[in-house]
C-alpha cells in the first residue's frame, strides 16, 4: 500500500510539473507578444519578476520530482532483485538490502515534500499565468482559466497538502526521537560546513540546513518540554517509558502539528538546495540555478524559522482551554 501511495503521489508531482510548465509557457508567450507603454510586457519589471519566479519554480519541481522518482525506482529494483533472484550470495544480498533501505528512506523523505510543493506551486503558477493574461486569462478562449481549474485539485487528491505536511513533520520528528545522535551529528556537520566549505554556495546551503535543524530542534524541545510538564506528578521510574514510548500524537505533537506546513516549506527549500548543489558539483552550469534558488530561499527560510520559533503559543492555549471546557461540559 505504501509503495502504491508513494507512486501515486510522485505521479501527481509530475502532473503538477506538466500543468506548471504549460502555464509558464503560455504566460511567457503572451507576455512577449502583448505590448504596453511601447514595449512587450515581459520587459516590465513586475512581469519579468513573475516570469523569472515561475521559470525557477518549474525547474525546482522538476528537480524534486525526478530525484524522488529516481530513489523510488531504485528502491523497488533492489527489492525485486532480493525477492526474485534465488542465487544471490550473502554479500550481494547485504548490498541490495543496504541500497534498498537507503533509497526507500530518501523516497519517503522527498515524496511528501514533492506532493506538497508541486501542488501548491501549480496553483500559484497558474494563478500568475492568468494574471499576466489580464482579462483574457479569465475567458474560455484562452487556456489559463482551464489550467487554473485543473491545478486547484492538485493540493487535494492523493493526500491533501495538509496531510503531506503532517507526514513530513511526523517522519522528521520521529527520526530525531529514534536516533538523536544522528541528528546531533548532522547538525554539527552542517555547522562545520558553514565555516569550512571552500565553495561559497556550499556554505550557504549548509546555513540553510542548519536553520532547518534549528527549527526541528525548537519543535522537539517544545514538544519534550510539554511532555515533561505532564510527568510532574508521576514517579521518576515512569519517566523513561513516558518519554521514549508513550507518545500521543494528538496531544504531545500539538505544537509541531501547528507548524507542520511551515516546517514542510522549510524542508522543501532545503531539499531543493541540496539537489541543485549536488547537480552543480557535477555540472558547473547548474550553479546559476542554485544561486537563483538560494536568493529566494534564504530570506524565505529565515522568515519561516522566525514564525516557527515565535508564534503559536496563544492558539495552542486557546485550543487546550476550549477542549478542557468541552470535556467538563460533557
Amino acid at each position: 500500500m505504501l509503495v502504491l501511495m508513494n507512486n501515486a503521489r510522485i505521479g501527481v508531482g509530475f502532473e503538477c510539473l506538466g500543468i506548471s510548465e504549460a502555464a509558464y509557457r503560455l504566460a511567457k508567450q503572451y507576455a512577449s507578444e502583448r505590448r504596453s507603454m511601447g514595449k512587450p510586457i515581459e520587459r516590465h519589471e513586475m512581469i519579468a519578476a513573475y516570469l523569472d519566479e515561475m521559470e525557477l519554480d518549474v525547474r525546482s519541481i522538476r528537480a524534486l520530482a525526478v530525484t524522488a522518482a529516481y530513489h523510488e525506482e531504485l528502491a523497488q529494483k533492489h527489492d525485486l532483485r532480493l525477492r526474485l533472484d534465488p542465487d544471490l550470495g550473502e554479500q550481494a544480498r547485504a548490498h541490495h538490502q543496504t541500497e534498498a533501505k537507503k533509497h526507500k528512506a530518501a523516497a519517503r523523505r522527498l515524496t511528501p515534500l514533492l506532493k506538497y510543493y508541486a501542488a501548491e506551486k501549480a496553483v500559484e503558477i497558474c494563478r500568475l499565468a492568468l494574471q499576466i493574461h489580464g482579462g483574457n486569462g479569465y475567458i474560455t478562449e484562452y487556456a489559463p482559466e482551464r489550467l487554473l481549474r485543473d491545478a486547484l485539485v492538485m493540493p487535494i487528491y492523493e493526500g491533501t497538502s495538509q496531510i503531506q505536511s503532517l507526514m513530513a513533520m511526523k517522519d522528521t520528528m520521529g527520526a530525531i526521537l529514534k536516533n538523536p545522535q544522528e541528528f546531533v551529528k548532522r547538525s554539527a556537520q552542517a555547522r562545520w560546513r558553514t565555516v569550512s566549505a571552500r565553495d561559497p554556495l556550499e556554505k550557504r546551503v549548509a546555513r540553510l540546513q542548519l536553520l532547518g535543524q534549528n527549527a526541528q530542534q525548537h519543535l522537539l524541545l517544545r514538544t519534550a518540554g510539554d511532555k515533561m510538564k505532564g510527568l510532574r506528578d508521576r514517579p521518576i521510574s515512569d519517566w523513561t517509558e513516558q518519554l521514549t514510548r508513550s507518545w500521543d500524537p494528538k496531544r504531545d505533537f500539538a505544537f509541531a502539528m501547528l507548524h507542520a506546513e511551515r516546517l514542510t516549506r522549510l524542508l522543501t527549500d532545503i531539499a531543493i538546495a541540496e539537489i541543485f548543489l549536488d547537480q552543480s558539483q557535477l555540472h558547473p552550469e547548474r550553479r546559476e540555478l542554485l544561486e537563483r534558488h538560494l536568493e529566494r530561499a534564504e530570506p524565505r527560510c529565515k522568515m519561516l524559522y522566525e514564525e516557527i520559533s515565535t508564534r503559536g503559543q496563544r492558539l495552542i492555549e486557546e485550543l487546550a482551554r476550549s477542549e478542557a471546557e468541552s470535556g467538563a461540559a460533557s
